[in-house]
């Protein structure tokens, strides 16, 4: 089977070469046939030579990027998680032992992942993980200015906790108005995330019962008489169910004063302003090995 593999070099705190992973994913009895690190070279080099899969080597950025630039193609993906967080690697319940799950390949089942589509108004794009406003987008925000090329992984999982925990405290609610396929949703919230993933962030179990290929996203909604829940949450690293309002849906509508979201690891910022946007799931738009 021919690879094409997409390696992230800077994903995590651990190295690994090209030349490392290339004879990791030979050793487990594949061709690679391309190995590029930019998503612009992957699909340049797929359209030259065709692959059979496409391993991707690197942190949940890296892999949704390039679910998201992937989408509608009849071709399969496979992760190496080699990020920080991992979470979509955890939600689809891989191995985290990079020998044990390449040798898993060649018997893996293909399993469809669900993305999202975010219209703003001015764009429409596609994210894998969450889109969402409030304390975590915040959280984003700081986390970007700190320096961690001296930490570890987990230091750095502590340290973006105990940052969303802090944030938490500080941060008040604001209004939302918000739909989910035609159900009214709508009220003062610290946080809202619409999320595909059991995961969020630096391993948060924000909504455990998400599952990437049931053609849905889950709307979570917090305010401020679950403040203490979410705390206890990001805390313990523990779910609980129930702790706050989660909604399940097809079609999201969020009207929003809050000028600054995040799309998946990404920041997004608006002019000031009140704004609609509309989130969608796009069923089975990609397929996993696991």
């Amino acid at each position: 089977m021919r690879v094409a593999l997409l390696h992230n070099t800077s994903a995590g705190s651990e190295d690994h070469t090209d030349d490392e992973l290339t004879t990791l994913i030979e050793g487990a009895g594949f061709e690679v046939v391309h190995v590029v690190s930019r998503l612009a070279d992957l699909t340049a080099a797929l359209h030259d030579q065709h692959c059979e899969l496409v391993v991707v080597a690197g942190g949940d950025g890296t892999v949704g990027r390039a679910a998201c630039e992937l989408s509608g193609w009849q071709i399969p993906l496979a992760i190496l998680p080699l990020g920080t967080a991992n979470n979509t690697a955890r939600s689809l319940n891989l191995p985290l032992r990079m020998k044990k799950l390449a040798k898993s390949w060649k018997t893996a089942q293909h399993v469809p992942f669900d993305l999202g589509l975010l219209d703003d108004g001015a764009q429409r794009v596609r994210f894998a993980e969450c889109v969402g406003w409030g304390v975590f987008a915040r959280t984003v925000v700081e986390a970007k200015q700190r320096d961690s090329s001296t930490e570890n992984v987990r230091q750095t999982l502590k340290r973006d906790r105990k940052l969303f925990r802090s944030l938490l405290r500080e941060l008040e609610p604001r209004p939302y108005k918000i739909e989910v396929d035609g159900r009214d949703c709508s009220g003062d919230y610290l946080l809202v995330e619409i999320t595909n993933l059991a995961l969020l962030g630096p391993q948060l179990p924000l909504s455990p019962f998400s599952d990437p290929s049931d053609g849905q996203l889950e709307v979570v909604l917090v305010g401020a008489e679950e403040r203490a829940a979410l705390d206890r949450i990001a805390k313990t690293g523990s779910p609980e169910p129930g702790a706050y309002r989660a909604e399940r849906g097809r079609h999201i509508r969020v009207e929003a004063d809050d000028a600054l979201l995040h799309r998946d690891g990404r920041i997004v910022r608006h002019a000031r302003g009140t704004r609609w946007f509309e989130i969608a799931v796009e069923p089975s738009a990609v397929r996993y090995l696991r």
